[in-house]
């Protein structure tokens, strides 16, 4: 067997054939949803952009066309993502850091500056406030004078995959996904050419889950999105031809192209025996595909384009729509210039230079292919029914289950990796030890300081500038209709249209639907054998307390669960206040708890203003005795500031169990000392 191959498969057993696998174009859709496939129709190349104001990613956006591009995908920063302004205090060091800032409809009318959106496809990667979001895109539209009809494109807008992997959410789950539903409705009546959700297992898959768990995750989302729009009245086939997927292509070659097969049929099924569809559109399972951003790595990033160009081909062979292509300094920053260009030139190649466009589903008839993707349909249907059994993904949900099931998995992939089970080339495998910036990175984020100070301003000019008294009217109107339980989007046009915020809009549902709170679901993960070998050899002489906490608005939270444990197992008190927290909040938990050690694991943002706003809030509250350490992305730069102004310990990506529990030793002993 090859050595990666025991961790991705799950199940070595034989299931037998499920019937003919038909040709590409007919039901069950298994080889590709047309007859020609990219003969006829070759799959849009849409790169993801997204960083700064709005005229920043704009020029991004005319560069891409200008590459090749044939449609555009956004990339939003956090504070956008999570429904708040630019000028909330808890955005601050994450304004435009990530993705692009978008607070009012000007922002959106100068994303889309001398942009045919009539004749581009635009896809925007936004879920709790997508709807607000759409209803920007729409206003903008409006005021262009361009029909609703002409409009083609997607929102992402999967709120229940924000639940369970993403953690970027808004309301509890009932509203989330009557606001989602809400967006089907009006796109089912009013954009036709609109996809107004993208049912994510990209995220899922980013977070940790196998194959087989995105297929069904991914799938049931679906399904519960499909049960909520038949309930509100629509008629199954009215609205599932707009309904669309998004899928991870990892490294596994032949195990992701059966993957992308076994959605397509198994979502044909579900639609034509559960809910009865009898247009074959409404059973196509649209996929745009992206290759796998947590296969990227720091050391030798130049390896990253391999892993890319074979990951696209995955995606191609699979039989998917739409191709993003992950530009190989991903995992350091949003897309430099030249990355982007290179990501592109590969989609261009593949297409054009291979000849690989010629043949629809050239793997179709393959034992290995057939029998994969016969192992994964089967597998991942077992999952749903398991689901299904729960009550629904909303009921799962709720109860923590798929968010332990992806937890266990990606502890589980860890540990293949640190066993060597799974190679991965520059890092555990053939490694110099050493982490290279690509050339560009440093002056990339350097430029990206100025941002947030730029945004505010633009914010604070239009608020001055619009009419209060009617933006306080549709507020008033938004709750009104929430109350009722109206679809939103008339109201969310009318208020976008006159000006009102992204993070006022947010609110005024807020005060009526309230706020999603995440349950303590805390699993433990297994031990890693690095892990457990510190754990032997390091114990605190003294019971640290340590309050453990992501930076900003950052929803990746798999590290803080292995480090809680680790925590404990040393020896520790550990106190964990949730996600979503400012840096003062943070602090004054440290206070009320009285802390030893303050430790905050950073992804996403400005990992230096993060430290120096918590540094300054712990003075404040006259707890400069508190240590704080941290660890996760940094840039040299970066790390060198964080010890300028007191950083006790910061442990990059990649630093070991041994060398954060030898650390942490010496602190426990200090404080023995002092006794």
């Amino acid at each position: 067997m090859p050595k990666n191959k025991g961790f991705y498969r799950q199940n070595e057993g034989k299931i037998q054939y499920r019937g003919d696998i038909g040709d590409p174009g007919t039901y069950p859709f298994t080889r590709g949803l047309y007859p020609q496939m990219y003969r006829k129709r070759k799959p849009t190349i849409r790169e993801f952009a997204g960083h700064g104001l709005a005229p920043d990613t704009n020029e991004r956006f005319l560069l891409i066309l200008q590459q090749g591009g044939t449609g555009l995908s956004t990339a939003f920063d956090l504070p956008t993502l999570m429904g708040r302004d630019s000028d909330d205090p808890l955005c601050e060091g994450q304004v435009g850091w990530d993705g692009v800032a978008i607070d009012t409809l000007a922002d959106m009318e100068e994303l889309f500056a001398n942009i045919p959106v009539d004749e581009v496809t635009v896809s925007m990667t936004i879920n709790a406030p997508a709807a607000v979001i759409w209803a920007m895109y729409l206003a903008m539209a409006q005021k262009q004078g361009i029909p609703f009809e002409r409009l083609g494109g997607t929102i992402q807008n999967d709120i229940l995959k924000e639940y369970i992997a993403q953690k970027e959410w808004l309301f509890p789950e009932e509203y989330g996904v009557g606001l989602v539903v809400d967006t089907i409705e009006y796109a089912a009546r009013h954009v036709p050419k609109w996809h107004p959700v993208s049912i994510s297992g990209y995220h899922i898959r980013e977070a940790g889950a196998t194959a087989i768990q995105e297929v069904a995750y991914t799938l049931s989302s679906g399904i519960e999105y499909v049960r909520k729009s038949l309930e509100r009245g629509l008629s199954v086939d009215a609205f599932a031809p707009q309904l669309s997927f998004f899928f991870d292509i990892h490294n596994n070659f032949l195990e992701e192209i059966a993957k992308l097969r076994a959605a397509r049929r198994l979502w044909a099924r579900i639609m034509h025996d559960r809910f009865g569809s009898t247009n074959p559109r409404s059973q196509w399972c649209r996929m745009h595909v992206q290759t796998a951003g947590c296969t990227l790595t720091r050391h030798e990033p130049l390896n990253n384009l391999i892993r890319v160009t074979i990951q696209a081909l995955a995606g191609m062979f699979g039989g998917a729509q739409s191709v993003h292509t992950n530009s190989y300094d991903e995992v350091l920053c949003t897309p430099t210039e030249e990355a982007v260009k290179l990501a592109i030139r590969t989609q261009q190649i593949i297409q054009e230079e291979t000849g690989i466009c010629e043949f629809p589903d050239p793997f179709g008839g393959s034992y290995l292919i057939e029998q994969t993707t016969n192992e994964i349909e089967q597998e991942a249907e077992d999952e749903i029914d398991r689901i299904e059994d729960m009550g629904g993904m909303i009921e799962a949900a709720k109860q923590g289950d798929p968010q332990g099931m992806i937890r266990f998995s990606a502890s589980r992939y860890e540990q293949a990796v640190e066993a060597g089970e799974v190679l991965i080339v520059g890092v555990n495998m053939s490694s110099q030890g050493e982490v290279e910036e690509p050339v560009g990175v440093a002056e990339e984020l350097e430029a990206r300081r100025g941002f947030e100070k730029r945004q505010i301003t633009r914010l604070k000019n239009i608020k001055q500038s619009r009419d209060s008294q009617r933006v306080s009217e549709v507020l008033d109107e938004i709750r009104s209709a929430a109350e009722r339980g109206a679809n939103m989007m008339p109201s969310l046009i009318q208020a976008v249209s006159v000006y009102a915020t992204l993070g006022e809009i947010c609110d005024a549902l807020k005060d009526v639907w309230g706020e999603y709170k995440e349950r303590e679901m805390f699993v433990a993960p297994p031990h890693a054998a690095a892990m457990e070998a510190a754990v032997r050899r390091y114990q605190l002489v003294y019971p640290l307390r340590i309050l453990i906490a992501k930076g900003g608005l950052d929803g990746h939270d798999r590290i803080i669960h292995t480090l809680a444990e680790f925590y404990k197992d040393l020896g520790a008190e550990v106190i964990y206040p949730g996600l979503h927290c400012s840096m003062k909040e943070i602090a004054k938990r440290a206070m009320e708890e009285d802390v030893d050690v303050v430790a905050i694991s950073t992804h996403i943002g400005s990992p230096v203003v993060f430290f120096q706003r918590l540094h300054e809030h712990l003075h404040t509250f006259g707890k400069d005795d508190i240590r704080i350490i941290g660890g996760g992305v940094i840039r040299s730069r970066e790390l060198e500031e964080l010890h300028k102004f007191g950083v006790a310990y910061f442990a990059p990506v990649g630093t070991s169990f041994e060398a954060i529990a030898q650390f942490l030793c010496k602190e426990a002993q200090r404080h023995e000392n002092e006794q």
